[in-house]
């Protein structure tokens, strides 16, 4: 009998250099709005990568996409050399690029300005990162560079390289080659599953109006590979834990596997197991404590207020359009309004996942009584927002859509890839 294949996944390590600059009001005003680090994945990253390095029974560690925060060339070569490390330590590496990758403008910070730095281009990553994946691939799409690699006895991984960036590329012009893939492999009796960096599924109902948020024309495209009989893909981008599975109308199915960014919350590792019938142990954990100065907070709480912030931001940059001033007296009536820190939840749990929320909980039946109650700011926020997004035209139809029946398997979950059944997988560690 031949031995499971067990990997680690991890994406959106989004690497940045701090020799380039990483501090001042700029910085800070950059900060605000984001809920990956910036100066500390590299701390983040020296600790994840410690722990995958100590585990001597998983040797193979896939890597969903943008390494670096931009493209900086200096966070490339700082990035290959951690990858260097891991390697030294016994790690097989198989990674795809993302969007932040390559032609970018990267930028460095200092004072309140920001400094164009030496750039990345696309063209120059399938040379930089050759060794972890196109290396060993046993067939290679020339066009994007996307590959297959024999990742262990009767597994295949599909890698490929879609991105997003001010040229949508689509994968129209590699699908034939894909399908041919899948189908090489099927014919041999042989598991192949895909890794690319944008989702190939909306990660949460709101994220379907989305353009970043899934692939370009993503339900034929699933459809296709689901029918092609591919089962699974890994994917990121969206920096969210989640599990999500389309089934098509000839009955097939195939699973997004997205996971978190490792550059912040939810900061996310998933170590996966597949056996010999094809039944795939998802476990996914965290890094616990990185070298940094988080004013007493521990890795999750440091992880969980920037994130935090990053939406309490967001919301009052929304009101702003309906008049309200961010520290002004209606603002701080918001603020202490019960909605206000549910609301933040709410976005927040979207993105780590395991929506606790459920519609048979107390803190649903409260958010709804009090949408109700602030009808009146409601209903000038679907006015405002509505004709931009359509989402926003109805806010409490919005809220109950982010609300699942009950709650989704995001972080530990037994699927069968034969069959396309999926359950939670208990006493995870």
């Amino acid at each position: 009998m031949k031995q499971p294949l067990q990997f680690y996944l991890i994406a959106d390590l989004h690497y940045f250099d701090n020799a380039l600059g990483a501090e001042g009001e700029a910085y800070e005003a950059r900060s605000l709005t984001d809920q990956k680090c910036i100066a500390e994945t590299g701390a983040i990253i020296d600790s994840a990568f410690a722990r995958l390095a100590a585990d001597t029974q998983t040797n193979i560690i896939l890597i969903a996409g943008d390494m670096t925060f931009n493209g900086e060339a200096a966070s490339h070569r700082a990035m290959i050399g951690k990858l260097e490390m891991l390697r030294a330590a016994g790690k097989k590496i198989y990674m795809i690029t993302g969007n932040h990758d390559g032609d970018n403008m990267p930028y460095a910070f200092a004072g309140e300005a920001r400094i164009l730095v030496e750039e990345t281009t696309r063209a120059q990553l399938p040379g930089l990162y050759y060794e972890y994946g196109l290396r060993d691939a046993i067939a290679v799409d020339e066009q994007r560079r996307c590959y297959v690699a024999q990742v262990g006895e009767g597994v295949r991984l599909l890698g490929i390289n879609y991105f997003l960036g001010k040229k949508n590329s689509g994968m129209e012009a590699v699908m034939d080659w894909i399908v041919e893939q899948i189908e090489n492999a099927n014919a041999q009796g042989e598991l192949i599953f895909g890794m690319m960096h944008v989702p190939l599924l909306p990660g949460s109902p709101i994220l379907a109006g989305e353009g970043d948020a899934k692939i370009k024309d993503w339900k034929d495209i699933a459809t296709r590979l689901a029918d092609a009989r591919l089962p699974l893909m890994f994917t990121g981008h969206m920096h969210m834990q989640s599990v999500n599975k389309l089934t098509t109308p000839a009955g097939n199915f195939i699973f997004d596997i997205c996971t978190g960014a490792l550059a912040g919350g939810p900061c996310a590792m998933r170590k996966v197991t597949i056996d010999n019938n094809w039944v795939m142990r998802i476990e996914s954990s965290t890094v616990e404590d990185f070298d940094w100065d988080k004013n007493g907070m521990t890795a999750q709480e440091y992880f969980q207020w920037r994130f935090n912030r990053k939406i309490d931001h967001e919301i009052f940059e929304y009101l702003k359009k309906l008049g309200i001033k961010k520290n002004g007296p209606i603002a701080a009536l918001v603020r202490k309004n019960p909605l206000f820190p549910f609301a933040i939840d709410l976005v927040r749990n979207i993105f780590y996942g395991d929506q606790p929320y459920t519609r048979d909980t107390h803190e649903y039946a409260r958010a709804m009584r009090l949408l109700a109650q602030l009808w009146p700011i409601v209903w000038a926020a679907e006015q405002t927002l509505g004709h931009k997004n359509a989402l926003f035209r109805d806010i409490p139809a919005l809220t109950a859509s982010l609300i699942g029946k009950e709650r989704k398997v995001d972080y530990n979950a037994m699927i069968c890839l034969r069959h396309g059944s999926i359950s939670e997988l208990k006493n995870s560690k």
